[in-house]
């Protein structure tokens, strides 16, 4: 390890230069992901007066790209290194967005490059993952994948205001040309960051990986690791359950709180109590993660937050009517154990995956969720028309609190064995 005392300060973080860096390239990348998303969703929804089938089409464009290539970009970053990968993703996502303020006059025409941003992104998270190995002590990883959550959890809810304002002035292609600028900007800071995070020298890998040549064979080894490491498989389990359950009934979030009686602009606030709660969640996970096991927090997280859901579930056959503040706490507890879960999630991963595996360990993590999203999506769909608008939160808390109990006993048996931390690199520190 890299240090003996737990160290729970995010600014000392920010005493790294590397470290400084990288934020400067994920602020002003996620921010872009997330304007244009909205951009897009608005040019298809508004701007071109399409319906639900074609907005299914975008969302599909967005989220099947990370389910088919997601193990071969896991590979692509494991073989050329972080630095190389995100600096020529971030400008081929410049490219994208440019041709969409010049070419995105048509459905099919979006949509191609739509996939083809997607397809990109896939290398992004397994690569910010490795990023975040190489560049900071093993006893500040958890507050380095709570900083990553952070400026995530911060875009998801300031971008759709600020993309909001811009539309309300600009027309969508616009918005392009500025996330296009953003996605440049962000590539010309991981310049920077080349020498650190380029690939991992031959002396780090194994002759046996040496000799792995296929995409199936590299995918197999990560495989094998995650079912031999019970850590970061109980792990990836849990974050699994848990975005399987929540897009159960996201889908179904505004007709819930029609059922409440909240009015449509009412859930401009609740969302944003879900994204200061993740922010809240995020902090106090900073603060204790390196304290407490990791997998019993997730556990604790998806109990909790089962409950939060069901809680919201039943608001609309509550005697007593819940108003929109009550019911904005509610779904601020919901936020913050969400980050309860996503944090350690990905500080389990960071921790426990050597850095020659972390591209494709992190991308099976994320091909699994983006698999489960699109599978649950229509469940959810089904289960609110086939019952009631709340089906869909009941069984997404009640898989959330089995998934927890479930959790807690199996984290409590593996607590009982040593924990072998993966070395980090010692470049920068």
């Amino acid at each position: 390890m890299q240090g003996d005392a737990v160290n729970t300060s995010i600014l000392a973080l920010f005493k790294l230069s590397a470290f400084r860096r990288f934020v400067g390239v994920i602020v002003p990348a996620a921010f872009a992901d997330w304007i244009d998303f909205i951009a897009i969703m608005a040019l298809v929804s508004y701007s071109w007066g399409m319906g639900a089938s074609e907005v299914s089409a975008v969302l599909m464009a967005v989220m099947l790209p990370r389910v088919v290539f997601g193990l071969p970009a896991g590979v692509l970053v494991d073989r050329f290194g972080a630095g190389p990968v995100l600096i020529l993703g971030l400008f081929i996502r410049a490219a994208v967005m440019l041709s969409m303020f010049f070419f995105a006059q048509g459905l099919w025409t979006l949509l191609a490059l739509v996939f083809l941003k997607a397809t990109v992104s896939a290398t992004f998270m397994p690569a910010q993952q490795l990023a975040i190995k190489k560049l900071v002590p093993s006893n500040m990883l958890t507050q380095a994948v709570s900083v990553d959550h952070f400026v995530i959890q911060s875009t998801k809810l300031f971008a759709p205001l600020v993309g909001g304002a811009l539309l309300a002035i600009y027309s969508a292609h616009h918005v392009f040309l500025l996330s296009s600028t953003l996605f440049s900007l962000a590539a010309l800071i991981c310049i920077f960051l080349l020498s650190p995070l380029g690939r991992a020298s031959a002396g780090e890998q194994t002759k046996e990986e040496q000799e792995q040549v296929s995409i199936l064979k590299e995918s197999k080894a990560a495989l094998v690791f995650i079912w031999k490491t019970p850590r970061l498989l109980l792990g990836m389990e849990m974050i699994c359950l848990f975005i399987f359950s929540v897009f159960l009934y996201e889908a179904e979030l505004l007709l819930l709180f029609k059922e409440t009686g909240l009015r449509e602009w009412d859930a401009g606030p609740i969302i944003g109590a879900i994204g200061v709660g993740g922010l809240v969640g995020t902090y106090l996970t900073a603060k204790i993660g390196d304290r407490v096991n990791l997998q019993m927090l997730m556990s604790i997280g998806l109990c909790l937050g089962g409950l939060a859901t069901a809680v919201a579930g039943w608001l609309p056959f509550s005697p007593v009517r819940f108003g929109l503040i009550e019911q904005m706490g509610i779904w601020f507890f919901g936020g913050m154990f969400s980050s309860i879960i996503a944090v350690p999630y990905g500080a389990i991963l960071v921790r426990q995956t050597p850095e020659r595996l972390i591209g494709r360990v992190s991308s099976v993590g994320d091909m699994m969720q983006s698999g489960l999203t699109l599978l649950a999506i229509p469940i959810g769909a089904f289960l609110a028309e086939l019952w009631f608008v709340s089906m869909p939160f009941f069984a997404g808390g009640m898989l959330m609190v089995t998934g927890g109990v479930a959790g807690l006993f199996v984290s409590a048996s593996i607590a009982r064995k040593p924990e072998v931390e993966q070395t980090v690199s010692q470049e920068l520190v």
